[in-house]
């Protein structure tokens, strides 16, 4: 009777943990994330991970080129004026171990410390939203670097004019246009005291997030927040993307020619809004599974026709892109075959493209599809969650989305049909704002 009551028993105890494994998995795996009500942050997140014998913090401010009232690049200014009051030093010392972004979004800067030493490096961290505290001779100097900073950037990147050029088109006279970095001529007069008003619009502790990741627990993190409380009164700010672009749509194409360039290249990109496609996670997963399909040899992707059945394009590269809740992005960048020029080029790829937006995949290629995806994500290792979920979470942040977390993401894409991503394709068939460019290499004679 015994040996049956333990028999019963265990045979219970092993169908529960067949039922409720996954349920009891995923909350293993949350658990590495946690969110902890702040007076002074919109948000404090922290992922544990006590293989990581370090400790990283990140605070992001919402707030970066896009939201800069002032000239072009002067966000970028500022963030390196912030870092250089707060934690860079002088004689920069802590740079391997502290850094700092810009880019259209958002401004963000990091730190490594250990736990021991927490409490300290944080309230260091965030006394980037301070004033300014930069002796004029050091803001001169960064002044310089950023103007160094600029060189390197365009001479690393030939087709940085062309993108900018594009940039004015797809977004027309909205701040997504305007340049990170900004131009020399304008760097140049960059000044201590329009940078200390921007940093006082933008940098703001109550519509930052802090991310803390490492060897740290909901203890220690818990404690360092609440013992940052007082150091700033919460001031509401109110965001727009409204401004992000202009309204309408536009269509432009041009040909060009570049001395820098290495070989012929055609950039495609379009701009639309975001149909309704539920909720951020959903949208997303439902847009990544929609690129995944269309960078791929199956039925309705691009490799095939452009590159293994008519050897139209060398090499490509394609992304559809979210912006925030109310944009879609998608950029196309290839490189002829040989033989082929690049209108060539452009005409396979419109009549591919297009042929797949309004066809749709079929459901053998989405089965294959959603089913590679889920596989990805469900061979993230245990070890290795709490990583994917740091540069998960970072990487939304810096382009001020919300974060969610890659069990979020196994859950979403298994509840994805097929009609949710062919509907996702054809809405972007709308009229939007569209740019192409045929960029071919400048020839050089030589007269001699």
């Amino acid at each position: 009777m015994r040996k049956f009551l333990f028999f019963t028993a265990l045979v219970g105890i092993i169908f529960g943990i067949w039922l409720f494994g996954d349920h009891f998995s995923a909350q293993q795996r949350e658990a590495t994330i946690h969110h902890s009500s702040s007076s002074i942050f919109a948000d404090a997140v922290m992922i544990t991970n006590a293989e990581e014998k370090n400790v990283y913090l990140y605070l992001v401010f919402p707030s970066g080129e896009a939201a800069n009232p002032q000239d072009e690049g002067l966000a970028h200014y500022v963030e390196h004026l912030a870092w250089l009051s707060a934690l860079g030093g002088s004689g920069r010392v802590q740079t391997r171990h502290t850094n700092a972004w810009t880019n259209r979004f958002s401004t963000g800067y990091w730190q490594k410390t250990v736990g021991g030493e927490l409490h300290g490096d944080l309230r260091t961290l965030i006394s980037v939203s301070m004033p300014l505290s930069v002796e004029p001779e050091f803001a001169l100097e960064e002044r310089s670097i950023i103007l160094r900073e600029y060189d390197y950037r365009i001479a690393e990147r030939p087709l940085y004019p062309v993108f900018l050029d594009m940039d004015r088109v797809l977004y027309g006279y909205g701040t997504l246009a305007r340049s990170i970095i900004g131009e020399p001529s304008v760097i140049a007069e960059f000044s201590l005291e329009a940078a200390a008003v921007l940093h006082k619009q933008s940098h703001i502790l109550s519509d930052a997030t802090l991310l803390v990741y490492g060897d740290v627990n909901i203890a220690q993190f818990e404690a360092a927040v609440a013992s940052l409380a007082g150091e700033e009164e919460p001031k509401p700010v109110t965001r727009s993307t409204d401004t992000w672009v202009e309204h309408g749509s536009a269509k432009d194409s041009a040909a060009a020619s570049l001395p820098a360039l290495s070989e012929g290249t055609f950039l495609y990109r379009k701009l639309v809004p975001l149909a309704p496609c539920g909720d951020p996670v959903h949208c997303a997963m439902v847009a990544h599974i929609a690129e995944s399909a269309l960078v791929s040899s199956l039925p309705g992707g691009l490799a095939g026709p452009l590159r293994f059945d008519q050897f139209v394009a060398r090499s490509f590269s394609f992304n559809i892109g979210l912006i925030g809740n109310d944009y879609v992005e998608i950029s196309f960048t290839a490189h002829p075959d040989n033989g082929v020029s690049l209108e060539e080029l452009e005409s396979a790829f419109r009549n591919a493209f297009l042929t797949t937006l309004e066809k749709g995949l079929t459901q053998e290629t989405f089965g294959r599809v959603a089913s590679r995806v889920e596989g990805q994500l469900s061979s993230v290792l245990d070890r290795d969650r709490p990583s994917y979920n740091r540069d998960l979470a970072l990487g939304r942040l810096m382009l001020g989305q919300s974060i969610f977390s890659l069990s979020d993401k196994v859950i979403t894409v298994e509840s994805i049909r097929l009609e949710d991503v062919n509907q996702f394709l054809k809405s972007l068939l709308i009229d939007g704002r569209e740019a192409t460019r045929l960029v071919a290499v400048e020839e050089y004679f030589d007269d001699e």
